[in-house]
């Protein structure tokens, strides 16, 4: 790449004029898995492999404790705090109601402000306090006072999913951003996988130390980790390629940044007003997205009862209730990264959600027949896992439909997130009470036609996309001239140039 300063005016020249040397079978599928290691521009690897290193490898960390910070009340439950505390009843689930109303409350505001302050500022901010809040549950009396502390960490954690979904979309274009997406998503999948043996090391570890019961440690031990990764985040979160302060992208990264994202057709931050907010509101998308969406969210809520079919079979110890359902976060978090892949490498996202939706489906079906052969049950169960990393995909598909504007986006996947888990508050209990546990009459068949809604959704939101596509985006010639790649690297190759802004 070469790259020309003017005094008044630095430009970016992104060339290709000559034509690409054939690739060996090796390379192009090398250029797949990972399309850091294709044929890009030398600029644009560096910039890529920057981001890859500093902030998407901290953003996993970053989803990792946050998820630990969240569930981890189940854990002290277990460890001692149910007879400390004198727990009875569905207090255990009240907790989880009221982080999880915090989390709805939290979550759309969370995102009108992150469009006003520094990412780089507010969600290593929302996370200190996270983590402090985490750790004065440690001094908790009493169960009241949880449901307070929950509810406020449940405001705080609301930034994660949708903030960082919508940092993703600032810097990564279609060919990288599902993968990225889905990623990170799965460091959640990690977190669910390794979070009961931190969690027992911390409680065998410090169980009476200091005259504190285990399960308080656990809450110590869980906000100190926050701290350091929040404190990094102030360093390591880029914001966007126009206002970026991340101390490892050369000025050179954030123009090629800047160029990258106008090739994509996405808009850089502008802040929001109440002219974005009623624009967002009279477009398409945060009315045809949401209803699939939902649908996911409260289907993917079937896979968290396989514990209690394996527990109904009185054939399995405790530490092995607990452990084979992880297989099914491995199964989550390996085909996660093969539809990520997939979706990336053919340039569109529909038919790989589809294909996991349907994985779902079949599951859901299984499972509502319930007669059937033990074998046949656990492949339905692990079914189940398939098409989590769908979601993100989903998210990834949002954020380039509403590329050439970054409000809009951020208004998207907020609304996306607020709706999904305001209906997962409550679905639940009706489709799955606790009396008809593990053969839920009438829940599995929920779950099936769940799986049938976003299944019928996806084309719907690909009708839309192509007939109702939004291009506000307004370019003056004199000020910008694009000749550009194909989004998703296949031939061209006239000479891109983009001015700076």
């Amino acid at each position: 790449m070469a790259v020309t300063q003017e005094t008044a005016e630095p430009e970016v020249y992104i060339q290709n004029t000559s034509p690409r040397p054939k690739k060996s079978i090796g390379k192009r599928v090398i250029g797949v898995l990972w399309d850091s290691l294709d044929d890009k521009d030398p600029e644009e690897h560096q910039l890529v492999r920057r981001l890859d290193s500093f902030y998407l490898i901290w953003a996993c960390f970053y989803y990792f404790v946050m998820y630990l910070d969240s569930t981890n009340i189940s854990n002290a439950y277990v460890s001692g705090m149910k007879e400390d505390l004198g727990m009875y009843g569905n207090q255990l689930n009240w907790m989880t109601t009221f982080w999880t109303i915090g989390y709805i409350v939290g979550t759309l505001p969370s995102q009108f402000i992150q469009m006003r302050i520094r990412p780089s500022v507010w969600l290593p901010t929302l996370e200190l306090i996270w983590g402090g809040l985490v750790m004065c549950m440690a001094a908790a009396p009493n169960v009241k006072t949880i449901y307070g502390i929950r509810f406020l960490v449940g405001i705080c954690e609301a930034s994660a999913y949708p903030g960082m979904m919508t940092l993703l979309g600032n810097w990564y274009t279609p060919q990288e951003l599902g993968k990225r997406s889905v990623i990170f998503q799965q460091s959640s999948a990690a977190a669910q996988m390794f979070s009961g043996f931190l969690q027992a090391g911390i409680y065998n570890g410090m169980n009476g130390t200091g005259g504190l019961k285990g399960w308080r440690w656990l809450f110590i031990f869980d906000g100190i980790i926050s701290i350091p990764i929040a404190s990094v985040g102030f360093w390591l979160i880029p914001d966007a390629p126009s206002n970026s302060k991340a101390f490892y992208l050369r000025d050179v990264d954030k123009r090629v940044g800047k160029a990258r994202m106008v090739r994509a057709g996405r808009a850089e931050p502008k802040g929001i007003t109440w002219k974005t907010l009623k624009e967002a509101l009279s477009h398409w998308p945060i009315y045809v997205f949401v209803l699939p969406y939902i649908a996911f969210v409260l289907a993917l809520h079937i896979a968290s009862y396989m514990n209690l079919w394996l527990k109904s079979l009185d054939i399995y110890s405790v530490s092995k209730i607990n452990v084979i359902p992880s297989g099914g976060y491995a199964i989550e978090i390996v085909t996660a990264l093969i539809f990520a892949v997939a979706s990336d490498a053919l340039g569109v996202r529909w038919p790989v959600i589809m294909v996991g939706a349907t994985f779902g489906l079949v599951g859901g079906i299984l499972l509502s027949v319930w007669d059937i052969p033990f074998g046949a049950k656990y492949f339905a169960w692990y079914l189940t896992f398939v098409p989590v990393g769908t979601g993100a995909l989903l998210f990834a598909w949002g954020n380039e439909v509403c590329g050439d504007s970054a409000e809009e986006r951020g208004i998207l996947l907020g609304w996306l997130n607020t709706m999904g888990y305001t209906f997962n508050a409550f679905v639940p209990l009706y489709a799955y009470p606790a009396s008809e546990a593990p053969n839920y009459k009438s829940g599995y068949k929920v779950n099936a036609a769940l799986w049938g809604v976003y299944l019928l959704g996806i084309p719907v939101i690909l009708w839309f996309s192509k007939n109702f596509p939004l291009n506000r985006q307004k370019k003056d010639d004199s000020e910008q001239a694009v000749n550009y790649v194909d989004a998703m690297g296949k031939e061209d190759e006239p000479v891109e140039t983009i001015k700076e802004l």
